[in-house]
């Protein structure tokens, strides 16, 4: 028992009833020696005299001694400042002795000193939230950067007398205005690997029914988004394709139509995320293949599918209805 006690690098030692010391190893005796200049002695009390650090710290222990003489077993960490004003992690684990009659006399205390890893940890806290600070500024910039690309355009286009070239500068600016969105989103939040998807669906839906729909005759945008996490390579070209689709709709699905309704979905189903962009307008020439034409918007929509190995479908029964499907790397919902 005794080459137990030496042996093991842990400190060691008993307890009775009155918080006395019953046995303890040399590992203890170090401790005792180093942290309160005190030489430990069989039936020394422990909550008394030199080793008491503050009341606090001594009633802290006296309720975990006394939790273990009530029969539980305990396993705590604990910090102390020792007689030097040096402060000081323990892992401890306290476990009752009970005689023949199942009555607990003793605690047997086993700690071992956890400073190091504490600090490690602290550390590690420290420089993870260092990064996230820099991370936060690097999207404040980019947002920020392509907010400036933005107004650039918006003040170009008041040069611009040709429709097609302003038609063509507000489109790009509310393509640059889409992925502003993303770098805001990640601005704003705490987790850096994804996004809320539905938030930033609502931001472009908002910019984009501001930009091309007549005032005086706004479409009707019902929006059914379902609570979706998505990391930042999967949420830009969702965005840009979510872009694409309803400005199109917006600029050309209502002419003629009395009351436009726009209607934006996104849906997690299964492993799959499927968006759906439909619209009451006039729907697409019936001639036209929406894989192969001239239209860039278009162009750009089934790039960004083919990018995050979607598929999309077309259907003009009634309006106009794309159909994307999708399975990301990871879903958070």
């Amino acid at each position: 028992m005794s080459a137990i006690f030496e042996s093991s690098t842990h400190m060691i030692w008993t307890l009775d009833r009155e918080y006395k010391l019953v046995s303890f190893n040399n590992n203890q005796v170090r401790w005792l020696r180093d942290n309160y200049d005190l030489r430990p002695y069989v039936g020394m009390p422990l909550l008394a005299g030199n080793m008491v650090s503050s009341e606090e710290y001594n009633s802290f222990w006296k309720g975990k001694i006394d939790l273990c003489f009530a029969g539980e077993t305990l396993k705590f960490e604990t910090l102390f400042v020792n007689k030097k004003g040096f402060e000081h992690w323990r892992e401890v684990f306290l476990n009752p002795i009970k005689d023949e009659k199942d009555v607990v006399i003793e605690v047997s205390c086993i700690a071992h000193d956890i400073t190091d890893q504490k600090e490690a940890e602290e550390n590690l806290r420290q420089s993870l939230k260092e990064k996230e600070v820099l991370l936060k500024e690097v999207h404040h910039r980019v947002k920020n950067n392509l907010q400036v690309i933005s107004s650039i355009l918006n003040l170009q286009s008041s040069y611009v007398k040709d429709k097609k070239s302003l038609d063509l500068l507000l489109e790009s600016q509310n393509r640059i205005k889409s992925m502003a969105f993303v770098h805001e989103s990640l601005y704003q939040t705490k987790d850096f690997s994804n996004i809320k998807f539905s938030t930033y669906v609502e931001n472009i839906c908002s910019n984009l029914v501001h930009s091309y729909s007549n005032p005086d005759n706004p479409p009707t945008l019902e929006m059914n988004l379902d609570s979706i996490q998505l990391n930042l390579d999967i949420a830009i070209p969702c965005g840009l394709i979510i872009n694409e689709l309803i400005s199109n709709a917006l600029k050309y699905a209502f002419k003629g139509i009395e009351k436009g309704k726009l209607v934006v979905t996104v849906k997690l189903v299964g492993d799959c995320i499927r968006i759906e962009i439909s619209d009451n307008g006039n729907g697409l020439p019936p001639d036209i293949d929406f894989r192969n034409t001239d239209s860039l918007g278009l162009q750009l929509v089934v790039t960004l599918v083919e990018q995050i190995n979607g598929k999309i479908e077309l259907e003009t029964k009634k309006g106009t209805k794309f159909t994307i499907e999708f399975v990301p790397p990871r879903i958070n919902h």
